[in-house]
């Protein structure tokens, strides 16, 4: 574990000591605090996934583009992108985003134990552009039959 997580799952413990639970954790729960706190292979959580889809919803306005972004991770790129194409399609709810989230996250973790790596910020490819040459339309307002 990285110092950062262990930062994460002992501020896990103040937290559950100060809504009430016992001190210290036992082995279950230590465990169970160091899986939701630790951040898995890529080193976030669920938190960590919604406070960047905040902040990229929050300040996207100051970007061209999402690509332009300051992403704090490659990877919160493809899942904030795929997490407000699927909230906007399917109207999602702010729970649910929360459970979209995690299943991004825990997608991306399977992929990455699988060995894949994750695919680096680019630019998409510009839509081709139509012929500058006059519709079938503009042809039949001309006279002109456009299918011969």
């Amino acid at each position: 574990m990285t110092s950062d997580q262990i930062t994460r799952v002992c501020n896990a413990c103040i937290e559950r000591c100060e809504a009430g639970s016992t001190w210290p954790p036992d082995f279950a729960e230590f465990i169970a605090l160091v899986a939701e706190a630790g951040g898995g292979l890529i080193g976030l959580t669920v938190r960590d996934v919604l406070a960047e889809y905040k902040r990229w919803k929050n300040e996207s306005w100051r970007y061209a583009t999402s690509e332009q972004f300051p992403w704090r991770h490659p990877v919160l790129y493809h899942i904030c992108v795929e997490m407000r194409r699927e909230g906007i399609e399917r109207r999602l709810m702010q729970s649910e985003m929360e459970k979209l989230a995690a299943l991004k996250l825990a997608r991306w973790e399977k992929k990455i134990a699988a060995g894949f790596s994750v695919p680096p910020i680019r630019r998409q490819i510009a839509a081709p552009k139509a012929p500058a040459g006059p519709t079938p339309a503009m042809q039949m307002a001309s006279g002109k039959r456009y299918v011969e």
